[in-house]
């Protein structure tokens, strides 16, 4: 038993690791904006699919860590992380019963309202503005939903993470 508690954390740490990579990865400067939230998506489907086990906590951990590989004032994405993470983990029940098409819409939504609410911390902390061209980015992060959703829907299934 204690044992297959330790491969999953393990795997889970290991899958948001590969999100943090794919986060912080340099793009084409045309292409940035267009950048997906991967941690956000990475997250989103793990507090959708097994909520009793990534919630709040793991948001805070992976938004402290988050914070400190971006370099920004530690405790801003972890604060944003961990309110977003309550509401997907209070209306997990209802959010995973839409369609794939319905929770990409939604996922848009979450996406650009983490982006605006990181800019408003950072707004009260210290003069920032805001890169309206963040839209594109959420709107990337939409339309990669239903594969990331698939991708680590058959990663859980296959390594049995569900238990």
């Amino acid at each position: 038993m204690q044992g297959r508690f330790i491969f999953q954390c393990l795997v889970l740490s290991s899958i948001f690791i590969i999100a943090l990579v794919m986060e912080i990865a340099p793009w084409p400067v045309g292409f940035q904006s267009f950048k997906p939230a991967w941690i956000v998506l990475v997250f989103t489907y793990w507090a959708l699919s097994i909520p009793h086990k990534v919630s709040i906590g793991w948001a805070f951990i992976i938004g402290i860590i988050w914070d400190m590989v971006l370099g920004s004032t530690l405790g801003v994405h972890a604060l944003v992380m961990s309110m977003f993470a309550y509401v997907i983990t209070a209306g997990h029940l209802i959010l995973r019963n839409m369609s794939l098409w319905m929770q990409s819409l939604l996922i848009v939504a979450l996406v650009f309202a983490i982006r605006l609410s990181i800019f408003f911390i950072e707004f009260l902390l210290h003069s920032a503005t805001f890169n309206w061209q963040e839209i594109f980015g959420s709107l990337a992060s939409g339309v990669l939903w239903p594969w990331v959703f698939l991708l680590l829907r058959k990663v859980r299934r296959q390594l049995n993470l569900g238990e």
